[in-house]
């Protein structure tokens, strides 16, 4: 039986997906640029390059929030600041409120057994409280570990060792890592020693490195 709960938060409790492309929608708006699905596919990849160098530990935090958007306006061709860019989306997403299917009722039950739930983000510290908070989710938690705030990103060994220091009366053996990424959340939880459990709502991965695999976050009060 598990007692302690780290779940990931974007497209695992909140959907990030309809987060950012809402979000996305409005920042090119304050630029007056109109909206294009391939603009859109094209900001996705630089995003995801920069995230995927930031999981390797070859660049940091603000570089990625930085970058991402300073690659994008030279790709337009736009003169603007990038740093202003970062502001104005992350204004936008902290409205977002959008939960995953099910992750309301699932916090709930697992908080009625007594179960400790805690947060294990790579996201922004502000915005994943705010959008926590908008989607009516945070009072389940018992702490929230967000990389910015640790100073480690997953999958590094070092932020769950942190996670780990600030659990009250934590037991490894009764610990479990939630989340819908191979790279940061399953790898993560193997790099600490945890069990992990992959969610993959869509059904699209596997992973023989996962101690579980769901497809509804309902699943976890069977495991």
């Amino acid at each position: 039986m598990y007692e302690f709960y780290l779940l990931d938060i974007d497209n695992t409790l909140l959907n990030f997906d309809a987060a950012e492309i809402r979000s996305f929608r409005k920042l090119l708006e304050s630029y007056h640029i109109s909206y294009e699905e391939e603009l859109f596919r094209h900001y996705k990849k630089i995003n995801k390059n920069f995230w995927n160098l930031l999981e390797q530990g070859k660049v940091d935090k603000e570089t990625v929030l930085i970058g991402r958007f300073k690659e994008l306006f030279a790709y337009l061709g736009l003169e603007a600041d990038p740093s202003e860019a970062e502001k104005r989306f992350q204004n936008h997403l902290s409205d977002s409120d959008d939960k995953m299917p099910h992750a309301e009722e699932t916090l709930l039950q697992l908080k009625s057994e007594g179960k400790k739930i805690y947060s294990a983000s790579n996201g922004v510290y502000n915005t994943q409280i705010k959008r926590l908070k908008a989607a009516g989710l945070f009072q389940y938690f018992e702490g929230m570990f967000v990389s910015e705030k640790i100073g480690y990103e997953k999958p590094d060994r070092s932020f769950f060792d942190h996670c780990f220091e600030n659990i009250k009366d934590f037991d490894k053996s009764k610990t479990i890592m939630v989340g819908d990424s191979l790279t940061s959340d399953i790898q993560g939880a193997c790099n600490s020693g945890i069990d992990s459990c992959l969610y993959t709502p869509k059904g699209s991965s596997t992973s023989s490195k996962a101690t579980h695999t769901i497809n509804d976050l309902k699943e976890l009060l069977s495991l």
